[in-house]
C-alpha cells in the first residue's frame, strides 16, 4: 500500500500545481526542477499525512529496495500531437508538462534531483524514447529489444571520482520512465541485482568486484563525448560491483563492459551475469499516465522488441534521470544550467 498512498499524494500534489499555475509558468519551472521539486514535496507529505499511514521514509526506503517503482496512473496523457520521431525535442503540450511535471516531483519525494547530461542529446532533462525513422545504428537500435544494463555505465558511481578526471559525474541512482503512449503493450524488462548475484557463485561474484574489465560510453553519449572530451569515455581497469554499506551496487552493460583478459575468470564471471540477467527479468507493462523509476544501483533493465513502426499513436515514453547530487562537486556541473552534469 505504501506506493498506493504514494500515487495518490503525487497525483494530488502535481494536480493541485498545475490548477494554480499556467502551463507557460510551469515550464519556466521545470528550467529549475530542484527548486520545483522543493516547492512541490511539501503538498506530496501533507497529501500522504490526510491518507493516514504512509511517510516520505517508507516510499524512500521502498525505492532503494526493489529493482523498481511503478507508479500507476499518476498523470493524464491528454492532448498529445503525433509521437516524435527523435529524441528531441519534447513536444509542448499539457500531456507531456504533466508527465514531467511528476517525475520531477516523484524524484524529489525520494531526495533526488532530477539531471541530464551535457554529453547525452545535449543535455535535454527529458528526452523521447522512440521509433525513429531512418538508417544508421540509432534508428535500428530504436526499434529492437535491449539487453539488462545500467545507464551512464562509463561514469563512477555515486561516492566515487573518475580514475583520470574528476569532473566526470556519478551516473544516475533512478531512470524515470513515463509512458504516453504503449498501444502494444512493450514492457519495460527490470532484472533485480540481488536476484541475479543468487544465482552464481561466491567467486565469480567476487570476480565482478575486481578491477579487470573495460568500460566505453553507450551509443547516446558517443557524439556528446567526442564533442566535449575529444574522445569517448574508457575505462580499461574498472570495477562491475561494488559493496557499498550492506549492499551490492552494479554498472553493466551487454555492449558496453566486458574483461580485460576473455580468457579468465572474469569472462567467466561476466558471462554467467549476463546469463543470470535473462533468468530475472521481470516485465512491467506500462499503461499512458504511469511512470517507472528503475533503481539504478541495484537493477538493471531493458525493453522487448519495439517494432518498426514510427509516429501517430505508436509507443513513446519520456526518459529522465534521477540522481543524490548532494556531494556532486561545482566543476561537475555547467555553470549555466541548473540540472546539466558534466560531461
Amino acid at each position: 500500500m505504501v506506493i498506493a498512498h504514494f500515487c495518490a499524494a503525487l497525483r494530488a500534489a502535481v494536480g493541485d500545481l498545475m490548477a494554480s499555475h499556467a502551463e507557460a509558468d510551469i515550464r519556466t519551472m521545470l528550467e529549475d526542477p530542484v527548486a520545483l521539486g522543493v516547492r512541490i514535496v511539501p503538498s506530496i507529505e501533507a497529501h500522504l499525512a490526510s491518507a493516514g499511514a504512509t511517510t516520505l521514509a517508507d516510499v524512500i526506503a521502498y525505492a532503494w529496495s526493489a529493482p523498481a517503482v511503478h507508479l500507476r496512473a499518476v498523470f493524464d496523457p491528454t492532448q498529445l500531437p503525433s509521437t516524435p520521431l527523435a529524441f528531441a525535442p519534447v513536444p509542448q503540450c499539457q500531456g507531456t508538462a504533466l508527465a514531467m511535471v511528476s517525475a520531477v516531483a516523484a524524484f524529489a519525494a525520494l531526495g533526488s534531483a532530477t539531471i541530464s547530461y551535457g554529453s547525452e542529446n545535449g543535455g535535454d532533462l527529458f528526452v523521447n524514447l522512440v521509433v525513429i525513422p531512418g538508417t544508421g545504428d540509432i534508428p535500428k537500435k530504436s526499434t529492437k529489444s535491449m539487453s539488462g544494463h545500467t545507464d551512464g555505465v562509463s561514469f563512477p558511481i555515486r561516492g566515487q571520482n573518475d580514475p583520470e578526471d574528476e569532473r566526470i559525474a556519478p551516473s544516475p541512482d533512478f531512470v524515470g520512465l513515463c509512458c504516453l503512449r504503449n498501444p502494444d503493450g512493450v514492457p519495460t524488462n527490470v532484472m533485480s541485482l540481488e536476484a541475479v548475484l543468487k544465482g552464481m557463485p561466491d567467486n565469480l561474484v567476487d570476480e565482478l568486484r575486481k578491477p579487470q574489465y573495460w568500460i566505453t560510453s553507450q551509443r547516446t553519449f558517443e557524439s556528446g563525448m567526442h564533442e566535449i572530451l575529444g574522445d569517448e569515455l574508457v575505462r580499461d581497469d574498472a570495477s562491475l560491483l561494488f559493496r557499498v554499506k550492506d549492499t551490492n551496487w552494479i554498472r553493466y552493460s551487454h555492449s558496453n563492459t566486458g574483461p580485460a583478459d576473455a580468457d579468465s575468470a572474469a569472462q567467466e564471471a561476466i558471462q554467467q551475469f549476463q546469463a543470470g540477467c535473462v533468468q530475472c527479468v521481470q516485465g512491467i507493462e506500462l499503461y499512458p499516465g504511469d511512470i517507472v523509476l528503475v533503481n539504478n544501483r541495484i537493477a538493471l533493465h531493458g525493453r522487448a522488441n519495439v517494432g518498426s513502426e514510427y509516429g501517430g499513436t505508436t509507443r513513446w515514453l519520456l526518459r529522465t534521470y534521477g540522481l543524490d547530487t548532494s556531494s556532486v562537486k561545482p566543476e561537475q556541473r555547467y555553470p549555466d544550467s541548473k540540472f546539466k552534469l558534466f560531461p
